[in-house]
């Protein structure tokens, strides 16, 4: 019998609170100001007083790209490395920092200041091929010192990138593939020593600075 009423005690002052919280929930606190409330305490320095959100890699953020839709409009992750291969989603992770996905444009952005400014990437040295290796994304500008020949990644995996292209060969470079695909569109190849910035919407490549 005991028992019973204290549990039936339990339950109605539980009831009770919940009311008086009027739908607010609270985190070291029992008068949350607001829908959540997270108190501190700023006077014990032995404890870390902040709020941790989803902490990812960006491979791992573009691995989920299919769950997020138009429900996770607003949701918040904290990108830790840059690594893995840019997606239409990830298009403007490029650097470490808070992001927030916008449904609108259906990718992920900066959340204020949170992410630091992305480093200029250089890949040097490189040779020219039809059958060039792109895998790695992780670079602003290529420079070509060898080859005769070279194929541009697809447009759709380095969807909303602005890349630069330098050829440092000594002869003319030519572009090999579809138009607009493999070589920026009705652009055919760029002479040595020259360099060409050049800019993809997802479906081609086009020249948007340098000299052919």
């Amino acid at each position: 019998m005991k028992k019973f009423l204290l549990t039936a005690t339990m339950l109605v002052c539980l009831s009770a609170f919940s009311q008086a919280q009027q739908g607010r929930v609270g985190i070291n606190t029992t008068t949350p100001n607001a829908t959540l409330e997270v108190a501190g305490f700023p006077t014990d320095a032995t404890r870390p007083d902040a709020l941790l959100i989803p902490r990812l890699t960006r491979a791992q953020l573009a691995a989920k790209d299919a769950v997020y839709v138009a429900a996770q409009n607003g949701a918040l992750a904290f990108v830790t490395t840059i690594d893995g291969t840019v997606t239409a989603k990830t298009t403007n992770v490029t650097a470490v920092g808070f992001y927030y996905y916008d449904t609108v444009s259906s990718t992920w952005k900066t959340l204020g200041g949170g992410a630091a400014p992305a480093a200029f990437r250089l890949n040097l040295g490189q040779a020219a091929a039809t059958n060039y290796d792109w895998t790695n994304s992780n670079f602003d500008f290529w420079e070509f010192t060898s080859g005769t020949q070279l194929t541009l990644p697809a447009p759709a995996s380095y969807n909303g990138r602005t890349i630069y292209l330098r050829n440092q060969t000594g002869g003319t470079l030519q572009f090999a593939g579809a138009d607009g695909v493999g070589t920026p569109k009705g652009m055919a190849s760029f002479t040595g020593i020259a360099a060409v910035q050049i800019y993809s919407n997802g479906t081609n490549w086009y020249l948007v600075s340098g000299r052919n």
